[in-house]
């Protein structure tokens, strides 16, 4: 089955990527060691997942579509452990952590859901 869809038509791919954005953002307040350190691990954790989502979209079949799936939830998952890892050191600031955990736990389920229904044939 051929895969018709774009990752700019898909809105777990907006999100995920504005939540990218704002992880450099707060890597950037993180002190000289940690933003070597977990802030680097962070950064590329949460650029894959939106990069995967596009990779997936961009090979053209369902199955292909679902691995890179796959990938971009486990990169989501990583971020999402990097993230605690951050607040609990108390790195950031804790009200915008807590706010990208959040919206990463909400990427975490459209990945799920859109797993299990992959955008149609247009």
């Amino acid at each position: 089955m051929v895969l018709r869809a774009s990752a700019g038509s898909l809105v777990v791919h907006d999100i995920a990527s504005s939540i990218a954005t704002d992880v450099i953002g707060q890597v950037r307040t993180f002190g000289s060691s940690a933003r070597f350190t977990l802030g680097d691990q962070l950064i590329r954790a949460a650029v894959s997942v939106p990069a995967n989502i596009a990779e997936g979209c961009g090979r053209g079949t369902i199955t292909d579509f679902r691995r890179f799936l796959l990938y971009a939830r486990g990169s989501a998952q990583e971020v999402l452990s990097l993230l605690q890892v951050a607040r609990r050191s108390g790195l950031g600031r804790r009200e915008t952590i807590v706010a990208l955990e959040n919206r990463t736990a909400l990427v975490l389920k459209m990945i799920v859901r859109l797993y299990d229904h992959p955008p149609p044939d247009r």
